[in-house]
């Protein structure tokens, strides 16, 4: 939905009303049932969020996934695309440990294997999306 609103430029204070044609199955049973908690003022879009994650997406799910982003690292078994694939799904779990582009690189970096982070020694690299494509080409 938010890449949706975002490309047609839905203003904040209808993306709650307009949610309702997007919803499937459990979700919109879900919104459904909640509905009298939709028509008050106090309801926004991100109160909106807020609620659907929290019937969808659990704390201890989340937790999870943030765990999962702490220990990852590829291994031997990973292709580069299966590592970075793996890192941005995990990512965006940890929107406060990653506080930067740069921080996500090193992150990156210093979990690849040893033979490609050896062969990225020492190049300047600045943005994420280089690091990931040497990286690649390393491998």
């Amino acid at each position: 939905m938010e890449k949706i609103f975002a490309a047609v430029q839905v203003p904040q204070d209808e993306k709650v009303n307009i949610r309702m044609f997007y919803l499937a199955n459990k979700a919109d049973i879900w919104c459904k049932s909640i509905k009298y908690k939709l028509l008050g003022p106090d309801f926004t879009w991100s109160r909106f969020l807020e609620e659907l994650r929290a019937k969808f997406y659990p704390v201890v799910v989340q937790q999870q996934k943030k765990k999962e982003f702490m220990e990852l690292k590829m291994n031997s078994s990973m292709t580069v695309i299966q590592y970075a694939s793996k890192f941005t799904e995990l990512f965006r779990f940890v929107p406060g440990f990653v506080s930067s582009e740069r921080l996500k690189m090193r992150i990156f970096e210093k979990r690849l294997t040893f033979y490609i982070r050896n062969q990225l020694a020492g190049q300047p690299i600045l943005i994420y999306q280089e690091l990931y494509e040497r990286a690649g080409e390393v491998e």
